[in-house]
């Protein structure tokens, strides 16, 4: 299984991401990394809003997990333990481009656990 570095990241538009989920949409899971209510509101369809609020974050010290934010989704969870998915796709209301996280932003933690 390959680990991502920080210097893979790559930011991706709109066209990109749309022939990504047409063409490979079963072997890409996207991880809606705003809030519930944000997520609710309206979301890419397929996405997969992330547990990670204060409560999850202060139980955590600073360090999430697979388990943590993922926990309303076992399949999607089991999937990306096996290796099912040929990408993840990370998303939020505010970040522009990899240079712009925050440390101890949601989508930062995200991609650590």
């Amino acid at each position: 299984r390959k680990m991502v570095t920080m210097d893979e990241l790559c930011e991706m538009d709109c066209s990109v991401l749309k022939r990504l989920m047409k063409d490979d949409g079963a072997k890409c899971l996207l991880l809606d990394c705003r809030s519930f209510l944000a997520f609710s509101a309206g979301h890419l369809r397929g996405a997969v809003n992330i547990r990670c609020n204060t409560i999850v974050r202060r139980r955590a010290k600073g360090s999430v997990t697979l388990d943590q934010i993922l926990s309303g989704d076992d399949e999607a969870r089991a999937r990306l333990k096996s290796g099912l998915y040929s990408a993840v796709i990370l998303y939020d209301e505010r970040t522009s481009d990899t240079n712009t996280m925050k440390d101890d932003s949601t989508i930062t933690l995200v991609h650590n656990a």
